[in-house]
């Protein structure tokens, strides 16, 4: 299996065929709907689309790591936040009913 990656611009071009709403309006929906999703997680919430998947926060504690020779001296990892998104279940479905 080949990996391809989808760039918002596919995004709204498949929404586009599926909806029959114009590029311009599907492209400001997305960019609202991810402005939304963004400033809700900077306020410290968690965010959860139904039956889509949820994008949570997590703070990772500060670590000392060492890189391979011939640069090996230890670097310390401050402590600082991850999003995470764990998918539902069943999105491998998601566009069958939707």
């Amino acid at each position: 299996m080949k990996d391809k990656t989808l760039t918002s611009i596919d995004l709204v071009r498949k929404a586009k065929e599926r909806s029959g709403l114009s590029q311009e309006v599907l492209r400001q929906s997305l960019r609202a709907l991810l402005g939304a999703i963004s400033e809700a997680m900077d306020d410290g919430n968690n965010v959860a689309l139904d039956n889509f998947g949820s994008f949570e926060q997590r703070k990772v504690k500060e670590r000392t790591v060492t890189p391979p020779p011939p640069n090996n001296k230890p670097i310390v990892v401050p402590e600082h936040q991850v999003v995470r998104f764990r998918p539902y279940k069943n999105i491998l479905i998601y566009h069958i009913k939707y």
